[in-house]
């Protein structure tokens, strides 16, 4: 009995409103962020007589703002209802890019006025639209340079950047015919929110006769959104292939050392790696002096000389020879060897250059004695 009572007191309570407003519609029926939603709301008379000057206000919340479809923002009029007579209001709403998943708030305000009496009646339901965010990732590559012939483990991040979470997530690597996968490409990860990330390891191969350059494989992303659908994302992760220069791939050596009107000494420098050396610069020191030649770029197994001519040398001299260069990317490489060549000073070059000076020495003495002879010989037979 008690039961009844308290039913029919709140039965008596609760005001009966003479309209009716029935649940929300909208458009798209699964709402993302950064959508226009269309939304309307039917109103219907439920009173046995009319009802005038209907008023329906809506009020959103964060992500929701409004757009201009009424003549008055967020306000939609109807000027009359019958009793059991329906009416439809329409508004539109923008959704927040950055809006995560979850349900959000609407208040919809409704007044209006009975024919027959002289006040104003009003009441205010709270409704929920559901919003779906989007994941939406982004990959990075960890040192992501590699060099022909090798084989190199790199840590690639996957971010999901997005507003939803990512169910069944799965990660396929697409090599190409320059940088290879090795072993599976394929990566189930499963279940990834918004704003967290997964590293996976990769293992790539550079093939022998690759080029310098930047070189694309690509990563392949399926997953299930929030909102049940299926989605896909392809974007290409950049490997950067340096031929690297090995620090015995320039290779210094005495050619010859041979002696004209001074000595000659060759010294030549040859590329044995596979990649080139630019700008290559030789300095030779000896006794403190310095010699230097420019050699200029080195393609992979070719090799150059420079002659360097050296005075005033004898005895045993260590002969420093100094190698500046560079590779494709303008980075500098150095070092040094010494060469120790034993210098013999050739005297019997000197001396026959006396001799030889000695020896017209005597002929212009001759030559002046027959000349003062021939001379006198004229002036008597005169």
């Amino acid at each position: 009995m008690r039961k009844f009572l308290i039913l029919g007191l709140i039965f008596l309570l609760t005001p009966l409103y003479a309209l009716q407003i029935d649940n929300p519609q909208y458009e798209p029926l699964k709402i993302h962020p950064g959508d226009d939603v269309n939304l309307w709301f039917k109103i219907t008379n439920n009173k046995g007589e009319g009802v005038n000057d209907i008023v329906v206000e809506i009020t959103p919340h964060y992500p929701f703002e409004l757009r201009q479809v009424n003549p008055t923002i967020g306000k939609a009029t109807i000027s009359h209802l019958n009793e059991g007579e329906s009416d439809t209001v329409y508004f539109k709403l923008h959704v927040d890019e950055n809006a995560p998943s979850r349900d959000y708030k609407i208040d919809v305000k409704v007044s209006y006025n009975i024919a027959d009496e002289e006040r104003s009646y009003e009441f205010t339901k709270v409704y929920y639209l559901p919003v779906y965010g989007i994941a939406r990732f982004q990959v990075e590559v960890d040192n992501n340079s590699i060099s022909p012939s090798e084989s190199k483990a790199i840590k690639i991040k996957l971010k999901n950047c997005g507003t939803g979470n990512a169910k069944y997530l799965s990660v396929n690597f697409l090599g190409n015919d320059k940088i290879n996968i090795l072993g599976s490409g394929s990566y189930y990860i499963g279940f990834l929110k918004a704003k967290y990330e997964k590293t996976i390891p990769l293992t790539i191969y550079a093939v022998p006769e690759i080029d310098n350059g930047i070189y694309s494989i690509y990563a392949n992303v399926i997953w299930v959104g929030e909102d049940g659908n299926f989605y896909n994302f392809s974007t290409p992760i950049n490997i950067k292939v340096v031929k690297r220069i090995y620090e015995n791939q320039p290779f210094v050596y005495l050619d010859s050392v041979e002696y004209k009107d001074n000595y000659e000494v060759t010294i030549g420098i040859a590329n044995r790696g596979s990649s080139k050396i630019r700008h290559c610069v030789l300095t030779l020191n000896v006794n403190g002096k310095n010699h230097t030649k420019y050699i200029g770029d080195l393609d992979e197994d070719d090799y150059d000389t420079s002659i360097f001519e050296l005075d005033n040398v004898n005895g045993t001299v260590p002969l420093n020879v100094s190698v500046n260069y560079f590779d494709d990317y303008h980075n500098e490489y150095k070092f040094s060897k010494t060469f120790v060549v034993n210098f013999v000073e050739h005297r019997e070059s000197k001396q026959n250059n006396y001799w030889i000076i000695g020896i017209l020495g005597v002929f212009v003495v001759l030559l002046l004695i027959y000349w003062r002879k021939r001379k006198r010989e004229i002036e008597s037979f005169e």
